[in-house]
């Protein structure tokens, strides 16, 4: 461990440091600058490292308090620390609100907060401190706007000559002639194509007893990649173990996306002679399309048991976990029984439940 990182020692000076960055690539010195520019600004106070948030593949745009790794610091679930340092103030964020919002509440309780280039931790009390931090958050948010406009304006015009911009669907691939360049063309990717066609044949040969739920939980115990999963890997990055779930196996089922379509806001473009803009072959034909449609909407069974009036979550909801598997509980509520806890992981196919007993959905509290 750096001499600048060491765990918590009461000295006063324990500063998280933190780091962000929306998209990752191979060739990308961004984490080691900002890391560089942390351990400075904190070594510039007498301060070390406790701890980092790394929030990679993150938008500037996400609250700090709901981002994966800075947010459970600041909602007190990771311990004590003295404050909080960055690189710059948009890595803290890119919204002059939720800036404010997290320098506040380091100056409410009494923490530091540093960034690189800013000679000693922000006073927020002081007019001129906190209208630099206001300054260089509001440019921040400017930029951040300006981003976003020039990411409208090509997604637009990539629709209007026909041509893909986002990520192509579950089961196609982009083709391009120059690395890091245009796409060139669509094409099925060869192994994700026959995996979901595999399950599409499956649901189509028995919709009675095959359902997304039974799919999902099937490719979750073969260990095939999730769609989140798959996309990483093709374009080199790790996968993280994300998993099916069904809602997602069933949207992949249902979209038009599957027959080829280019597709926005989740219908098929039109070109101007009234067709659907097609990208390539689909995965199947429009008889199929349609087939799959009938078998998934007979699944819809609505709910019999007593309406919930509150959108607040219960009180274990998100931090009791099974006994034995160790996975996230879920409430359940049916028409008979009164709500209740109970572990779902083994039922979804997720290795790490495996071998959790009792069976699926008897854990009760």
């Amino acid at each position: 461990m750096d001499v600048a990182e060491r765990p918590w020692d009461g000295c006063g000076k324990c500063l998280v440091g933190v780091r962000r960055l929306f998209r990752m690539k191979a060739a990308t010195t961004s984490p080691q600058r900002q890391r560089q520019d942390v351990l400075t600004a904190a070594a510039s106070i007498g301060g070390h490292i406790i701890g980092w948030a790394d929030d990679w593949e993150v938008s500037g745009a996400t609250d700090p308090v709901t981002r994966p790794r800075l947010g459970p610091w600041l909602r007190d679930e990771m311990g004590s620390y003295d404050g909080l340092v960055a690189a710059a103030v948009d890595r803290l964020g890119r919204n002059v609100v939720d800036c404010l919002n997290t320098g506040y509440k380091m100056r409410d309780e009494g923490k530091l907060l540093l960034t690189h280039g800013h000679d000693g931790p922000w006073n927020l009390d002081d007019p001129a401190d906190e209208n630099r931090f206001t300054i260089e958050a509001w440019g921040a948010q400017m930029e951040l706007r300006s981003i976003q406009r020039r990411n409208r304006d090509a997604t637009v015009k990539a629709r209007t000559a026909g041509r893909p911009k986002h990520q192509p669907s579950y089961g196609f691939r982009y083709v391009r002639k120059v690395m890091n360049g245009r796409v060139d063309s669509v094409e099925l990717h060869p192994h994700a194509a026959f995996v979901i066609r595999n399950v599409a044949q499956r649901i189509l040969a028995d919709p009675m007893n095959v359902t997304p739920s039974s799919e999902a939980a099937r490719l979750n115990r073969i260990g095939e990649l999730a769609p989140a999963d798959h996309t990483d890997m093709m374009y080199g990055k790790l996968a993280r173990g994300r998993r099916w779930y069904p809602t997602s196996l069933k949207n992949i089922l249902l979209s038009e996306a599957a027959l080829g379509y280019l597709m926005h806001r989740g219908k098929p473009v039109i070109d101007q002679e009234g067709n659907p803009v097609r990208l390539c072959e689909g995965l199947w034909d429009r008889m199929t399309h349609d087939a799959l449609k009938k078998a998934l909407a007979a699944r819809d069974v609505p709910f019999k048991g007593k309406p919930r009036h509150s959108n607040h979550p219960y009180l274990l909801t998100g931090i009791a976990v099974c006994g034995n598997c160790h996975s996230r509980l879920y409430t359940q509520t049916s028409a008979d029984v009164p709500p209740r806890y109970v572990c779902t992981a083994r039922n979804k196919g997720w290795p790490s439940a495996a071998h959790c007993r009792p069976a699926p959905l008897r854990h009760r509290f």
